[in-house]
């Protein structure tokens, strides 16, 4: 009784790993990223920022290989829109899911490490409208495609997105218009995926043992403080 349920709670912990493991999931109410036709999250429409940019940089040079982690540093400028009311100054940056027919980009071949954020909340522009910082709310870890290709890696900045404060239910529940900036950079995978062939690659190999560990343990703990309620 005792193997069968070690391997029901281990197939569910690798099932969920697989589910979280993908920059695919919950994205901060961005699912789906369709540019000016995202009409979703309460938002009446979606429109570009007349003069705003974005800056996109990753911490390695050169071409990457499969599955390697890199960083990803978003810097925004001149973002004016999101300085006075109804946005307060307060913006989301972060990067998006899966794209919409219109849309390119392939950050849905780019993957999470787990834990890492996919977008960050709540920012505040400076009097111009940027935001940049040296710590990490503008950072995004991310891992590179599992194949050989240059692929287009895109990054946002919305206003009118998950704000908080005490103007928090007016933002969120006004179907107000999300003002964004969207910029891609151009990634370069090169190489042989690690693992190729019927091996599993070894950061995949580390995440699931170290989870499978986890639960092991647990259940064991769990059986322990049974036998001693008992005895």
């Amino acid at each position: 009784m005792m193997k069968k349920k070690l391997f029901v709670i281990s197939i569910t912990a690798l099932l969920f790993m697989g589910v979280t493991y993908s920059v695919n999931g919950y994205h901060e109410l961005i699912k789906t990223w369709e540019g000016v036709a995202h009409e979703h999250c309460g938002h009446d429409a979606s429109t570009p920022s007349a003069i705003g940019t974005l800056e996109l940089s990753i911490n390695e040079s050169g071409d990457l290989e499969p599955y390697q982690a890199f960083v990803l540093t978003i810097v925004v400028k001149n973002f004016t829109e999101a300085i006075g009311d109804p946005y307060y100054g307060r913006i989301m940056i972060g990067v998006p899911g899966v794209a919409a027919d219109a849309v390119v980009m392939d950050n849905h071949l780019f993957s999470l490490p787990l834990g890492s954020p996919r977008f960050s909340r709540r920012r505040s522009v400076d009097s111009y409208g940027s935001y940049n910082t040296s710590g990490s709310s503008n950072k995004f870890t991310l891992l590179a495609p599992g194949v050989a290709g240059t692929f287009d890696l895109m990054g946002l900045a919305l206003a009118g997105v998950n704000q908080s404060g005490d103007f928090a239910a007016p933002v969120n529940d006004a179907e107000m218009n999300i003002t964004y900036i969207e910029e891609t950079i151009s990634i370069t995978v090169v190489g042989t995926p690690p693992g190729t062939g019927d091996s599993i690659p070894g950061f995949i190999t580390l995440v699931l043992l170290s989870s499978i560990g986890v639960t092991v343990l647990a259940v064991v703990l769990t059986v322990r403080r049974k036998k001693r309620i008992v005895d």
